[in-house]
């Protein structure tokens, strides 16, 4: 039943209380300052409660998958990484303009899978420095258009289980697509030293960046979220934490590496005691400009094609391959799950990997070493 309660303020005016209490549902109160209004919409929602009381699926047939999308991202999304957050936005504000104005019970799996087959026509969109998006002529990869449904998916599971307005997550039965994103390509001896010369004339900081990735088998994400906190150059090991994998791992780093690290942290000019990157802006964010724009102009300067970043780590795998380093030892450098793999949160000095990672750095640099003369 709706009750309205008349108070006095301290300026001396009235103002009106709406309380709508009803069995099996939590109170719901507001303040008017007209007793009109407090009545109008006490009996508004009144009548709300009851029918969603007895229709359940009455909320679901009100709200839209905008409204939907606009609240996972108000209350669920500053839960995820912060690493995250910016690829779920761009992803729900892309499904907002396709199916924002459907009711959530009209979302039909022909609709999503028509907006899967639209994502995939999709080109790829690269942001200007003054500010602007440059549309390319190449599309989108299968890669991506199945995270845009993975992130849409994610958002039907709050509605599901969360708000309980869904009995069944639409995107369920929507098939991603194959993805074939597999590269073969690594550095063969003879570019690794034109490469290592190249960065090494950019910058200080991306020839380190690029031997991290190298010798290290680091991913880009891992690299530039890497700060001097876990860098034992004592001990000499990376401490990579919360992988893509959500490992913890401590990965030795080459001796020579390791002495290049020591004169670049005696260099390094900007540092900041919050963050302390490893390669850092000067605002203290991790520099992603060093490899998303400085490598790929390094890599094309010096005559190396179809090298992409990622090809670095794919290199240092290969050779410890084709060097007879052992599957289980690879396998715990690069820090890939498996059944085997409990350690999460390891924190350890592993060094039965030393071996493996000082055996083929040194394959790795023989040319550049033999060039420079510079490892004894």
């Amino acid at each position: 039943m709706a009750e309205i309660k008349e108070r006095i303020r301290k300026n001396g005016k009235k103002s009106y209380t709406a309380s709508v209490r009803i069995k099996g549902h939590p109170a719901v109160n507001k303040t008017f300052a007209k007793k009109t209004d407090a009545e109008t919409w006490a009996n508004a929602i009144e009548i709300e409660i009851k029918e969603n009381m007895n229709f359940p699926n009455r909320a679901a047939q009100k709200m839209t998958v905008g409204n939907l999308i606009d609240r996972f991202l108000k209350y669920e999304l500053p839960k995820k990484k912060p690493k995250i957050q910016k690829d779920f936005i761009k992803a729900l504000n892309w499904y907002k303009n396709e199916i924002g104005c459907l009711y959530l019970l009209n979302v039909q799996t022909a609709k999503l899978v028509e907006c899967r087959d639209k994502l995939s026509q999709k080109l790829k969109e690269v942001p200007m420095k003054n500010g602007a998006i440059k549309i390319t002529d190449e599309k989108i990869s299968p890669a991506t258009v199945n995270r845009y449904m993975t992130y849409m998916r994610v958002v039907f599971s709050y509605a599901v289980n969360d708000l309980d307005i869904l009995d069944l997550n639409p995107m369920s039965k929507v098939k991603k697509l194959s993805e074939n994103n597999e590269r073969t390509r690594c550095l063969e001896l003879e570019e690794i030293p034109k490469l290592l010369e190249a960065c090494k004339k950019h910058s200080q900081e991306l020839f380190i960046c690029v031997l991290i990735a190298l010798l290290a088998d680091a991913r880009k994400s891992e690299i530039l979220n890497l700060t001097w906190e876990n860098v034992d150059l004592t001990h000499k090991m990376f401490y990579f934490l919360n992988r893509k994998n959500k490992q913890n791992i401590g990965v030795p780093i080459h001796d020579y590496l390791c002495r290049e690290l020591s004169t670049y942290k005696q260099q390094c000019k900007l540092r900041n005691l919050k963050n302390d990157y490893l390669f850092m802006t000067e605002d203290g964010k991790p520099k992603e400009t060093l490899i998303g724009k400085a490598f790929p102009k390094v890599v094309q300067s010096c005559g190396i094609e179809n090298f992409h970043f990622h090809d670095l780590r794919h290199t240092g795998a290969s050779w410890q391959a084709m060097s007879g380093i052992s599957q289980p030892i690879t396998q715990r450098i690069l820090g890939h799950k498996s059944p085997l793999m409990t350690n999460r949160y390891s924190h350890l000095r592993d060094e039965g990997l030393r071996p493996a990672v000082n055996q083929v750095g040194d394959i790795l640099l023989s040319k550049w070493l033999e060039n420079n003369k510079r490892y004894e």
